[in-house]
């Protein structure tokens, strides 16, 4: 191979530059939308009694595990484009985007039929009395008008972020908080619409980002005259067929982690109302670490992806190997800031006496967390970018049969100890599954595609991490 065929297929750079372009902005993006939960509550505890604040409670978390569920749009969009982008071949490109665009359309009917259909059966699952009951339906109806376009943002940051471009997805989520956040003071506030307000401006903020990214998307399709979609590339069959798939495949992974939560989220209910308010507390520890975690993410997903598409074996190890050292620093940082700063979080979270005694004495489970967890977040990435999707959810099928003995049998035998060791052991197991699935897949890319010769001075991804 000549050194201009290198750079001709040499894939991105992979430097701590690199990583951080992508995940510093996702991390801000993680940090607004945490941020905007805050105005959210605060604005419906402001609504004069404690029913409005109860149902938004109930009808934000039903609204939430909708895009959860669906949020194998965002990582298979990910991994697709970065193939796409990897190679340069702008067709496909347009294509994935096309093709997760009406995915989304298609996922956001059925998910909001489904749940106006379903309505008062999930809401009554969380127990509420009548007032709360009705007024948590009315809100989930006003959020399900945002769904398409929450779905649909979930595919356009799916695809920025394959094409390594992280400035988009931020100026989208942003604009959609700083909208919502403005909105819900407005709107509830100012012009009494109560917690129906708090709803409309999620759902108008929703639309907001979907339009900001849908224009950024078409002016850069219309740029590379790809505007008009191709038909006979969205109905291509095989890649018809591989979307299906590598989708189906992360939507069974993902059932699979929501189901693990709420198997631990039930098992500590089982303890008692302290064992479960304590464990709801700690919870929070996994979400701020998630942040950081999730950013990097990120990054392994667009630069990885991208260097196998390119077909640079040598540039998709190195962004392994940076990705996963930057993700292993961070998991440290928040074990870190945990262990000092955990009994002054407990201590702000809850006044409750028993609750924070005992979240005092489970915090140590909570410090290991971000040790133990840290390589699950960083080799879903790896993963979602090669489009690994089939043993992404081997790795979380494989995880969850080893957790579930222990987690139905060391909360009777250790109480919360025994709940918090089987859940640490969840992570460990998919952890270690996924590494051994990522040594198998990288052996047989070893022995199907030859490692890239990079130019010796021209091409990009010669640079090395710093």
């Amino acid at each position: 191979m000549t050194p201009a065929q290198a750079a001709a297929t040499a894939g991105p750079a992979v430097t701590s530059r690199a990583v951080w372009a992508i995940a510093g902005p996702m991390i801000l993006s993680n940090l607004s939308i945490a941020a905007l939960g805050a105005v959210d509550t605060g604005v419906a505890g402001h609504l004069g009694s404690a029913t409005p604040l109860a149902a938004a409670a109930i009808g934000s978390q039903l609204v939430a595990y909708l895009a959860w569920g669906a949020g194998f749009l965002r990582m298979s969009t990910t991994g697709l484009a970065a193939a796409a982008s990897g190679r340069g071949d702008l067709a496909e490109e347009a294509a994935v985007l096309w093709r997760g665009l009406a995915a989304g359309l298609i996922a956001a009917i059925v998910l909001s039929a489904l749940a106006a259909g379903f309505l008062e059966p999930l809401i009554r699952v969380f127990g509420p009395p009548p007032a709360v009951a009705a007024l948590a339906g009315e809100y989930i109806l006003i959020r399900l008008a945002g769904l398409p376009a929450a779905l649909a943002v979930l595919v356009l940051v799916g695809w920025f972020v394959g094409r390594g471009d992280a400035r988009l997805p931020l100026a989208m989520i942003l604009a959609t908080n700083i909208v919502n956040a403005g909105l819900d003071v407005v709107l509830a506030l100012w012009l009494g619409m109560g917690l129906a307000g708090v709803a409309l401006a999620s759902a108008i903020a929703e639309w907001t980002g979907c339009l900001i990214g849908l224009a950024a998307a078409f002016r850069h399709l219309a740029r590379h005259h790809r505007l008009r979609p191709d038909m006979a590339r969205l109905t291509d069959w095989p890649a018809l067929a591989r979307f299906a798939r590598v989708n189906g495949d992360i939507f069974a992974r993902t059932l699979l982690l929501i189901g693990s939560f709420a198997l631990f989220m039930s098992l500590a209910g089982r303890l008692g109302t302290t064992t479960l308010a304590a464990t709801a507390l700690l919870l929070t520890f996994l979400t701020i670490a998630s942040y950081g975690l999730d950013g990097m993410a990120y990054a392994a997903e667009s630069l990885a992806g991208r260097a196998l598409g390119a077909g640079d074996i040598a540039g998709f190890d190195r962004a392994v190997r940076v990705t996963g050292l930057w993700t292993l620093g961070l998991g440290l940082v928040a074990a870190l800031a945990f262990a000092v700063g955990g009994p002054w979080l407990i201590r702000a979270l809850t006044d409750l006496a028993p609750v924070r005694a005992l979240a005092l004495s489970l915090l140590p489970y909570a410090v290991a967390l971000p040790l133990v967890a840290w390589a699950c977040f960083w080799l879903d990435g790896v993963f979602i970018g090669a489009t690994w999707s089939a043993a992404m959810r081997d790795a979380m099928l494989l995880a969850f049969a080893i957790h579930l003995g222990p987690a139905l049998l060391l909360p009777d035998i250790m109480g919360a100890d025994g709940l918090w060791i089987a859940f640490l052991g969840l992570f460990a197991a998919r952890g270690l599954a996924m590494a051994g699935w990522y040594t198998i897949r990288r052996r047989r890319l070893r022995s199907a595609l030859p490692a890239t010769t990079p130019a010796p001075a021209t091409s990009t991804a010669t640079t090395t991490a710093r």
